[in-house]
Formats: C-alpha cells, sequence, structure tokens
C-alpha cells in the first residue's frame, strides 16, 4: 500500500497542490506520449541516451512502439539503453501499463525523423525534427512554427480535455532524447536562473558546462541574451527549444479547464510549465483561436521520479519556486514516485541507482498513475518493473 512522503515525494507543493492526488482518486488515466528529434542530441557529450549515435535517433520511435506493441518494432535490442546497457524508463511505463489496461494511449509526433509503427499516430501542423539549439533557429526563423504547433496541442488537449472530463485524467509525457538541453535553453530564455539545475541521464549531471556553452551558443546565434524572450516566450521555444514543447504547453493548458492534468516528467516538464504559464500572462504572442479563459493551474501538477527529485546535481524544486516566482502565483503541484531500484533482481536495473537515466517517457507519473489505481507501494510495483524489463529484452 502506498503512502505519502514514503511512496510518494513532495518536490513543491503550494497550500492549493495537496487537494491534486484527491482530485484523482477514482478516476481513470489516458496516457499521450509526444515524441520528437532535435540534432541537439548529436552535440558531443551532450546527452546518454541510445547505445550508439545510429540508434539514438530511434529512441523516441521506440519508447512510442513499446508502449502500444509491448515490443520496439524499430530496435534490434528490444528496448532502448545507454552504452552501459542500463534499460530506459520505457520500462517502467509499461509495466505501469501492464497493470491498467484500460488506459488510453495515443502517441503526438511532434516531429520524429521516422514516425512509429502503429495506428492513430496524430502529427500535428507543423511537427518536425528541430535544428540544433547552437543554430538559435531551433524551430525556425520566427515564432510562427512554435505558434502552430502550440495551437495544435492546443486543439488536442481541448478534444482529449472533453473527452475524459467526466471520469478520467490526462498524463502527458515526452520522448525527447537531447532534451534537457533544449528545457534549459527555454528555461533561460524565459528568465528562469535554471544554470547547473536540469537533469540528466547521466551520473553526476557532467554535462552542465556543455549544456550551458550549447545553450550560450543560441543565444549568440539568435542575437539574445537570458530572459529576452519573457514578453514572446514562443520566441524562446522557436530558438532554443524543441517540437515538443509548445504541443505538451498547448495540450496542458487546454485541458487543465475540464480535468485533472499530470506533466508526466522532470525538468523538461518544468520547462514546459514554464512555458504554459508565462504563455497564458503574456500580450507579446496573438494565437489564432486560443482562450486562456478557465485555464486552471491547480488542475496541473508536475509528477516524476525520485532519482530526479533527490538528484543532487539538479534542482528541480529551485526550479519550481522560480517559475512560481516569475509567473505565479499558479498553485501547480510537484511530485515524485519513490522507485528504488537497488534490490532489483535485474542487474542493469540496479544501475539506475548510480545515476545512470533518471526520467523519460512519463515513468515517474506511469508509475504513480498504477500505485493509486492498484494501491501498491514503490517496493512492491518493482516486480512488475523487472517482470516488464524482461519480456522487453526478450522480444
Amino acid at each position: 500500500m502506498w503512502q505519502i512522503d514514503r511512496d510518494i515525494l513532495r518536490i513543491f507543493l503550494p497550500s492549493s497542490g495537496e487537494r491534486f492526488i484527491d482530485s484523482i482518486n477514482n478516476r481513470a488515466p489516458f496516457f499521450a506520449l509526444t515524441v520528437a528529434y532535435t540534432d541537439t542530441v548529436q552535440l558531443p557529450g551532450i546527452s546518454g541516451a541510445g547505445v550508439s549515435e545510429e540508434l539514438r535517433e530511434l529512441t523516441a520511435q521506440a519508447d512510442a512502439e513499446i508502449l502500444y506493441h509491448g515490443k520496439a518494432l524499430c530496435l534490434p535490442g528490444g528496448v532502448p539503453s545507454n552504452p552501459t546497457g542500463t534499460p530506459g524508463p520505457s520500462i517502467i511505463t509499461r509495466a505501469a501499463f501492464d497493470l491498467l489496461p484500460g488506459c488510453g494511449y495515443v502517441c503526438v509526433d511532434a516531429g520524429l525523423k521516422t514516425p512509429p509503427q502503429m495506428p492513430g499516430v496524430i502529427s500535428p501542423p507543423g511537427a518536425g525534427p528541430a535544428r540544433a539549439i547552437t543554430t538559435g533557429q531551433a524551430l525556425g526563423q520566427d515564432e510562427k512554427r512554435a505558434a502552430q504547433l502550440f495551437t495544435s496541442g492546443w486543439q488536442i488537449g481541448d478534444q482529449l480535455g472533453r473527452t475524459n472530463a467526466a471520469n478520467g485524467y490526462l498524463l502527458l509525457a515526452e520522448s525527447v532524447p537531447g532534451g534537457t538541453t533544449t528545457a534549459l535553453g527555454l528555461l533561460l530564455g524565459l528568465g528562469i536562473n535554471a544554470e547547473r539545475r536540469v537533469s540528466s541521464s547521466m551520473p553526476g549531471n557532467t554535462a552542465h558546462e556543455l549544456k550551458l556553452e550549447a545553450v550560450r551558443s543560441g543565444f549568440a546565434a539568435a542575437g539574445k541574451t537570458k530572459g529576452a524572450f519573457v514578453r514572446n516566450p514562443l520566441s524562446a521555444a522557436a530558438s532554443l527549444g524543441d517540437p515538443m514543447q509548445p504541443v505538451v504547453a498547448g495540450m496542458a493548458l487546454a485541458a487543465s479547464k475540464y480535468l485533472p492534468v499530470v506533466l508526466a516528467g522532470g525538468t523538461q516538464m518544468a520547462a514546459v510549465l514554464a512555458l504554459a504559464a508565462a504563455l497564458s500572462r503574456s500580450e507579446g504572442d496573438t494565437l489564432s483561436g486560443v482562450d486562456f479563459t478557465g485555464v486552471n493551474f491547480e488542475n496541473i501538477a508536475l509528477v516524476t521520479t525520485g532519482w530526479v527529485a533527490n538528484d543532487p546535481s539538479s534542482d528541480l524544486a529551485g526550479l519550481a519556486a522560480e517559475i512560481e516566482e516569475c509567473f505565479g502565483p499558479l498553485g501547480s503541484a510537484y511530485l515524485a514516485t519513490n522507485l528504488n531500484f537497488a534490490a532489483s533482481t535485474v542487474p542493469a536495473m540496479r544501475l539506475y541507482e548510480a545515476g545512470f537515466v533518471k526520467e523519460g517517457v512519463g515513468a515517474g507519473a506511469a508509475a504513480f498513475a498504477a500505485m493509486l489505481a492498484v494501491n501498491l507501494s514503490a517496493q512492491e510495483f518493482l516486480p512488475a518493473i523487472e517482470a516488464a524489463c524482461r519480456k522487453l529484452v526478450e522480444n
């Protein structure tokens, strides 16, 4: 049986945020995974995703296929992993799906090089891979494409919100290798003090300086400095971000009018929340067909893993406080599922405790949903993850 503070950690919890868990009790989760590719992932030393440069490009596609088919059709190794052999976080999300057979699932392809091999994939207008953050034109020369992606996300979120309003809640997840670097770029563009605060799939977050150097190159290429985009948030995503960010920001804002929404991820989703908050308070971006009336940030929570929450080399709680100070009061809760693989019978999974892999594919939030629905503690959920891992490797 799960317990607050043992299995579910409170990272940043405004007084209004305490009601969020109660608000999703007896509601059914619906899972939406937004996938995208950015050339940022190929900058040397930036990302720990993928066992090779070639397979790194298939990571997000494989994640989407694993959730639908129970295996990655595009990947010979069965499950995305890094060069150490640590299995990617899709093993956790897949385990949650196995415990939630009625959970709805949709994949939004915001910009992969190759779409997932599965039916029902949504490819919104404006979708496509992003240039590297160092160009200062990640999504184009201006904010037009970012705005198109945002309004597409808004429409998707509005539809999902209306459809699931009666008895559901949404889990909005992402798979974007290299996405913590674009998260850093977006946060700094919005004036958030995010230096050395974003998470990483590598132990010790050794790429902090490489990520900052990439962002600084992007600022220089765009002729901008930190905080320059606070009045035009979509321009921050256009210059320094990735396609997932405006799509999920739009989905979360629109859906929050109707039902609880979980931003399923760590510091990448903190950047999405910052973008959503900045947009809801901005007068600089004109968005056709978007009405922020009724948007409810108390209906939005961020849920990640304990590996992110407890990571001494990043600072999600600090980012939350900064976002609240800059764009609040929001009232959004930040929570974490306190998974621990130290006693795992799968040796490769124990590498999570050494800092290899911390979050992705909505792992923390998917575990949160399954644990609440089936009333399992984090320790009781571990065998299901091991079973999913073994099955994926065998497939």
